[in-house]
């Protein structure tokens, strides 16, 4: 299925275990076939997050810049950003173009973000502890220099052979050899006879028996890219050569869609249309990408999704000149990347759409996007793919702790509407209580075996208008037993009834301290902050692990009075930022830091800010006994805003007040308080980014 709005084609594919080991074996052949032309592998309900994939073109292309930029250059620094990225440091020998400094090289085999590039800035590292993979790179690699990149034509995948002198005039040479292949992406070191050490992923015979990655197994590269024709298994053809006639005899042998969705019946797929140009050149010819495909139909007939049906013999010989036209940019090395991104709306950010190491002259008359150009095709990736997959790493560390804690909330919201439910009896009790007493004052009236009995009730009205009430009996006893049983049903809800009010409190306390969890979750940006929340997650005991240890009783100073001691245990470092007329302002970023802020770092005369009525950071301004600036509370309310489960609106309602006026929430866990003598000021949260970049 080939998606004209967006740059990426997907393919489902469905294996199932019945396959002999041919069909197996065909099937694997057909996979990589599919993943070697740039078409993506999917199954229901995965999420693409719209990136588009990298094609063998651009890799022609990363590999040129490479060859240029670290010829020779020596890896120094080997680490794993992700779980699925290596990072390599290199640097570049003063000799060498834009030699004299040091370069990080990016080597992803994420499912959906696979990709190489060169990064400007050294990738953050989700955990310090290196995985043996990395420990083996470190090994064989750090010290050794470049001596080459290379690229096989029309494949995705890259080489960098790095070596080093051993023993005599003899090197030691290894081979990184990255595979760009989506799903089936990976990262492996070979030895110079390319036999495999080691691999990022491990694919055993019980995966794929036709190509086994694993250590002391000789490498084996993709298979070769195929075509159906005719009923025969042919290789693709080669863009660099391929004439009008070629393509017209595809063309001719393609299948009738409407045939075969009719031979697949009702559970078929659905029509997919009148087969395109661009389908058939993704089928046909070597390395061509659905976005590439796309920009060669568009430059010979100024229209994507040109028909099939409609090419003439002109249009095969356009067609045709253009695959080879743009097949010869490896080797005249013309090339022109570009990035295009979506028109930004007022308060939105630009959506990148696609990249090329070519002109994209599909999008040049589009109105809604914006092409622009880069002497770079690392660049463009960098720009393109910019924290996509650390991002996608930090909601891998957020989900576990995000689903325990919403579970709980869930529950908590639940009990929360039994209370409430339940505080409605207290209805129920007066009226036990009364029942019981009109019993009693008209006891000799009431025979036993009676079933029920109409009393008039001399509590509520007088003269004419007393009401007559309507009391259910058991047979069983008189009316002192009737009367009794009501009496001691009234004294059973009347003993719930005290325990609510204590439960409902401890319920809402429990509520809003999962909600300011959910919150600090939301807020951490690195593994270090993650781990912070989770020891709060583990000491409120939602989660199995070590509590946090209790903070130990702290000694007196002179005059009797506590000295404070650092940050609580497992809570952090708070944040400090500087105003911009000079007043100091905390944030605390989890509850153990709004706690260490508003009630160990601040005085009584701080102002205190919060976001009015949603989770959030505790900030403080330290007046150090000035008057505090206008400015300065405004940059305090917009950091608080920020720092907040309101950080997507536009603007936010901000409390502010001095600290003395602020205490702990009763029953509530550590950073839950309630204030007064506040005012309330709007903020917005955009203007605390420009505050936080300074």
């Amino acid at each position: 299925m080939v998606n004209h709005a967006g740059p990426t084609c997907i393919i489902i594919v469905h294996c199932t275990t019945r396959m002999a080991f041919r069909e197996r074996l065909l099937f694997c052949l057909f996979v990589f076939t599919l993943v070697m032309i740039g078409v993506e592998l999917t199954g229901p309900g995965l999420d693409w997050k719209g990136f588009m994939q990298v094609d063998a073109i651009t890799l022609a292309a990363v590999a040129n810049e490479w060859q240029k930029l670290l010829q020779n250059a020596r890896i120094d620094t080997i680490i794993q950003p992700t779980e699925h990225a290596i990072a390599m440091q290199c640097y570049v020998p003063a000799y060498q173009e834009g030699g004299g400094k040091n370069r990080w090289i990016y080597l992803s085999a994420h499912p959906q973000l696979s990709r190489v590039h060169i990064t400007a800035l050294k990738p953050p590292r989700i955990t310090s502890e290196p995985p043996p993979f990395v420990m083996l790179l470190r090994k064989h690699l750090e010290g050794a220099r470049i001596e080459s990149i290379e690229q096989p034509r029309w494949e995705r995948t890259i080489e960098i052979i790095a070596g080093y002198k051993g023993e005599g005039e003899a090197r030691t040479r290894f081979r990184l050899i990255v595979e760009v292949m989506g799903r089936v992406s990976n990262i492996i070191l070979c030895d110079e006879n390319e036999m495999i050490l080691g691999s990022l992923k491990r694919v055993g015979a019980e995966i794929n028996r036709y190509r086994v990655i694993a250590p002391n197994v000789a490498y084996m590269p993709p298979p070769p890219q195929q075509r159906t024709l005719a009923g025969q298994t042919l290789p693709k053809l080669d863009p660099a050569s391929v004439t009008a006639a070629q393509l017209a005899i595809c063309a001719s042998e393609e299948p009738d869609p409407v045939q075969e969705s009719g031979k697949k019946g009702k559970k078929g797929k659905k029509d997919q249309g009148k087969p395109t140009l661009a389908q058939l050149l993704t089928r046909h010819v070597q390395g061509w990408s659905p976005l590439l495909a796309r920009e060669t139909v568009f430059r010979a007939t100024e229209q994507v999704d040109t028909p099939v049906e409609a090419a003439d013999e002109n249009i095969w010989e356009e067609l045709a000149w253009n695959v080879r036209d743009l097949a010869a940019l490896p080797e005249t090395k013309r090339w022109q990347p570009q990035l295009v991104v979506r028109k930004a709306k007022p308060g939105e950010e630009e959506q990148p759409l696609a990249f090329a190491p070519y002109a994209l002259e599909q999008y040049a008359l589009s109105q809604d996007v914006e092409v622009h150009e880069s002497p770079s095709i690392n660049g463009i990736l960098d720009d393109y793919f910019a924290r996509a997959e650390w991002r996608d790493a930090i909601d891998a560390l957020h989900a576990p702790m995000r689903k325990v804690l919403q579970t709980q909330r869930d529950r908590c919201i639940r009990k929360a509407d039994l209370l409430q439910r339940e505080m409605s009896v207290s209805e129920e009790a007066e009226r036990d209580r009364l029942y019981g007493q009109l019993l009693l004052a008209y006891q000799h009236e009431i025979q036993q075996g009676q079933q029920q009995v109409e009393l008039e009730n001399y509590f509520e009205g007088s003269g004419d208008t007393i009401p007559v009430v309507t009391i259910p009996l058991d047979p069983r006893f008189d009316a002192v037993g009737n009367a009794n049983r009501y009496f001691t049903k009234y004294h059973k809800l009347q003993r719930a009834l005290e325990l609510l009010p204590e439960q409902i409190e401890q319920n809402n306390a429990e509520l809003a301290t999962i909600e300011q969890l959910l919150t600090d979750l939301a807020l951490a940006e690195t593994p270090a902050e993650i781990e912070l929340v989770k020891a709060e997650i583990q000491a409120a005991g939602y989660m199995k692990g070590k509590r946090l240890p209790e903070k130990k009783a702290q000694k007196k100073g002179k005059g009797g009075k506590q000295t404070k001691k650092g940050t609580l245990p497992g809570g952090g470092v708070p944040m400090h930022v500087q105003s911009d007329d000079g007043f100091t302002i905390l944030i605390g970023k989890n509850s153990r830091q709004n706690e260490e802020v508003t009630f160990h770092q601040a005085t009584g005369n701080d102002i205190w800010l919060h976001a009015r009525g949603v989770p959030g950071a505790h900030v403080i301004i330290k007046t150090a006994g000035r008057e505090v600036s206008r400015r300065a509370i405004d940059q305090a309310a917009s950091l608080a805003a920020y720092y907040s489960q309101a950080r997507g609106s536009t603007t936010v309602p901000v409390d502010y007040t001095l600290q003395r006026h602020v205490r702990h929430m009763k029953g509530g866990g550590p950073g839950m308080v309630i204030y007064e003598r506040e005012r309330t000021l709007y903020a917005s949260p955009e203007e605390a980014t420009a505050l936080l970049n300074r």
